[in-house]
């Protein structure tokens, strides 16, 4: 990784500034050196005739980076929320927290780490732009969609918390020095958040569901009786507290409230309480948790995946082995699984496909199926917008290196094939991750032993995968699918670490270039690529009419982001330098950025809870773009004016 932008420390042009180029950050150099060298051109001209290479690698980065958190790492962490039966927010401010929230914690992390003195400050202004984007711009937008949203439950808890989050960093930061025991206090406010969370969902399962139950069939009794009058308790003061900090309705009911209000559907709970954290690109982290509403059934909302809601296309994959299937001669084409010889410890329960029934016919299945999956996907991509498809041709390359090197044994993602051939590569890719970012060499004399005890491992199990997981339409059993889906996870974390720190050293090349500050390069460009995700998917749920949902989430992010973003990032920079304190200052465009989000928080609230008296109305989304816009002139006229 490159030092950010030390552009107090480049020399001035010549033999000098080119050595600089190539050999600075311990012999690594910077992105595109050559730019420093040429004698032909100056580096701006250099620059100038490379640009449209740099923002195309920019955007792809930026897409691969999203892609491979939606598509490859939060996969893996849904479906242990979903199959594992986690309580649905603590899944959410957990597991899918860290799979939606990955790629930009990574960036934070690459930026903090690469250089010891000026790194943090890309990462806090990627930090406090993304959390006003998000909460600003996103949040207007969702607003405006949905025609005002509804504010209580989930959205007060979390914009307090980035309140008290933004509060907390400023002060820490403010005293210039970051210790050990800073990252520490980071660190364990996110975790009492997640505590109160799970208070939260604890209390409203194990007390105020069977008490509204207890309630509500006194009062169907006292409707019977004729007895309209009987009203439940009245709620204390510790149940508007847990109602205060979730999104469930604990109100107990009266004689008027029907039962099948009780009962109301997940989709319409969402819409009536207040619901969820819908995840980072995804999103946030309160997503499954809230999605499940005030019905005593809570389940879960699938996101991504063949039929997660964020999906643009919900096709179905058609078992492709004539070994799998027998047909019953009628006219439709109608299909009747085989059900014999079907091993269950790999296939799950009412799983539409079944294993091959040898060798021979496992190779030909996988082969017909990593080639009707590569076959439709390359259709998808004639059929959108040439800007598109020219973005998807940069990204085709790293789409098959990761499906070959990540194995994702999920609904709907779920490619016997694929699955096989990512175990028998991954171990491949992970030596050269390693040889990349931490110059370990796998192949060397004492390390090839244990490679290839790893490489026989990974070959054995693809190996397995192949012969008896189900094919086509089918899933994997729970037992064998989660040890493999938690291999995969870690795969992806890989790679999108490896794609952050190509990102941050890019940001880096362009900032010493252009010689833009480190926190206005974070608060534009780094914290714009990063919310791009966010954009679409909000909107996707607003439309969807879980604006409630994607309000939220434009506040749980940040808190996730923040918090855990500088405190494992300033804890890798701690064991990377051996050093026990990290010197900090709060340059002017930062500042203005935890002032611009609290104020922000502060117009939601008082809009939302005394002005609206429980809502947001339109108008409060042109109000919050404007906001955004004020923010962004600001902290750039400081910055320079400085």
């Amino acid at each position: 990784m490159v030092v950010l932008f030390c552009l107090s420390r480049i020399p001035d042009a010549g033999a000098k500034q080119c050595l600089f180029a190539q050999t600075c950050n311990e012999g690594e150099g910077i992105w595109a050196p050559w730019v420093f060298c040429s004698s032909y051109m100056g580096v701006y001209t250099a620059f100038a005739v490379l640009s449209p290479i740099v923002l195309l690698w920019m955007v792809t980065l930026f897409r691969l980076l999203g892609s491979t958190a939606e598509d490859f790492f939060s996969c893996s962490l849904e479906m242990f929320a979903v199959k594992l039966g986690l309580p649905p927010r603590f899944a959410g401010v957990t597991l899918l927290a860290l799979g939606n929230g990955a790629a930009d914690v990574s960036a934070t992390i690459s930026a903090i780490t690469s250089d010891e003195e000026n790194g943090y400050e890309l990462s806090l202004g990627a930090l406090t732009g993304a959390a006003m984007f998000v909460g600003a711009v996103v949040s207007g937008v969702v607003i405006l969609v949905a025609d005002g949203v509804p504010c209580r439950g989930a959205l007060i808890r979390d914009v307090t918390a980035l309140v008290v989050t933004v509060g907390i960093i400023w002060s820490y930061l403010s005293a210039g020095v970051i210790t050990r025991s800073t990252t520490t206090v980071f660190l364990g406010l996110y975790g009492f958040f997640v505590c109160l969370v799970l208070a939260a969902d604890v209390y409203h399962r194990a007390v105020v569901l069977p008490r509204i139950a207890r309630i509500s069939a006194a009062i169907t009794d006292a409707d019977l009786e004729g007895d309209n009058t009987g009203e439940g308790p009245p709620p204390n003061a510790f149940m508007r507290f847990i109602t205060s900090v979730s999104n469930y309705d604990n109100s107990c009911p009266s004689n008027n409230t029907t039962q099948a209000t009780i009962t109301m559907t997940t989709a319409e709970a969402q819409h009536e309480v207040g619901s969820a954290s819908v995840p980072q690109l995804e999103t946030a982290p309160s997503a499954i948790a809230d999605a499940a509403g005030a019905t005593n059934n809570e389940e879960p909302i699938i996101l991504h995946g063949q039929n997660g809601i964020l999906t643009r296309d919900n096709r179905v994959h058609v078992p492709t082995s004539s070994m799998e299937l027998e047909t019953d001669g009628d006219a439709g084409g109608n299909y009747t699984l085989v059900e014999d010889h079907i091993d269950r410890v790999c296939v799950g329960e009412g799983s539409l496909g079944t294993p091959s029934y040898n060798w021979r016919g496992a190779l030909y299945d996988g082969r017909q199926e990593i080639t009707n999956e590569l076959t439709e996907s390359w259709n998808e991509i004639l059929d959108l917008k040439l800007y598109e498809r020219v973005l998807l041709y940069c990204e085709l390359p790293f789409t098959l290196a990761r499906k070959a090197t990540i194995p994702i044994p999920c609904e709907g993602y779920y490619n016997r094939g694929f699955v096989a051939f990512s175990m028998f590569f991954s171990p491949v890719w992970f030596a050269y991750y390693l040889s990349v970012e931490f110059n370990i060499n796998c192949f060397s004399k004492t390390s090839l032993p244990y490679f290839m005890i790893y490489f026989g491992v990974s070959a054995l199990v693809g190996t397995l995968v192949l012969r008896f997981a189900p094919g086509g339409d089918g899933h994997m059993s729970l037992i064998a699918a989660t040890p493999i889906a938690f291999y995969g996870f870690i795969m992806a974390a890989t790679w999108i670490d490896y794609i952050a720190d190509h990102l941050v050293a890019l940001l880096d090349f362009m900032g010493i270039v252009l010689r833009i500050p480190g926190s206005i390069m974070g608060l534009t460009i780094l914290a714009w690529g990063n919310s791009v995700g966010d954009l679409t998917a909000n909107i996707t749920m607003a439309r969807k009419g879980l604006a409630n949902m994607a309000m939220t989430a434009c506040f749980a992010g940040p808190v996730f982001n923040i918090l855990l973003g500088l405190g494992l990032g300033f804890r890798s920079l701690q064991a990377q330098t051996g050093k026990e304190e990290s010197a900090v200052s709060l340059s002017s465009p930062i500042i203005a950025g935890f002032v611009f989000i609290a104020i922000n928080c502060a117009a939601i609230l008082v809009v939302g809870c005394l002005i609206g008296k429980g809502r947001i109305e339109t108008y409060f989304g042109y109000v919050a773009v404007s906001l955004y816009a004020i923010y962004v002139i600001t902290s750039i006229t400081l910055e320079f004016r400085n």
